[in-house]
């Protein structure tokens, strides 16, 4: 079992830019120990999560006083559900809103992050959110 922990954060429902329907975005933070490891956002549009997927956001690194944005890399990951079961996807991480934030130092295109130490750590996220963030039931209770 995972040293992760979560915290929860802020949920926020909003209209869906591309097809008008309900979107939601849930927020927290990634705990090892009493250490941040990361924020995560995990970002849907309500009830079309069979075609639209969803996109897990993750700001890595150092958190605290002491650090800056530079101390912090954003990773994206896509997930599907597809004939063979749901999956994730590395995708670049400046595609996505919160690459744009001040927390971010820099955002991390998929090919630096595969076959990385780091792609450990943001599946391991990935793992540690799916499995204690209840708000994101609709999302892992259709991928089976």
């Amino acid at each position: 079992m995972s040293d992760l922990k979560i915290e929860l954060g802020s949920s926020k429902d909003m209209a869906c830019e591309c097809c008008g329907g309900q979107s939601r975005t849930v927020s927290g933070f990634v705990y090892r120990g009493d250490a941040a490891a990361a924020a995560y956002f995990v970002h849907w549009t309500r009830g079309g999560v069979a075609s639209h997927g969803a996109h897990f956001d993750l700001i890595l690194g150092r958190w605290g006083d002491a650090a800056t944005s530079s101390d912090r890399r954003a990773v994206a990951l896509e997930f599907r559900r597809t004939e063979d079961g749901p999956t994730f996807m590395v995708i670049d991480a400046s595609d996505r809103p919160m690459s744009q934030s001040d927390l971010v130092g820099e955002a991390l295109a998929r090919e630096a992050v595969i076959g990385t130490p780091t792609a450990k750590i943001a599946f391991d996220i990935v793992d540690a959110i799916w499995i204690q963030d209840d708000r994101i039931r609709e999302i892992v209770d259709g991928a089976g």
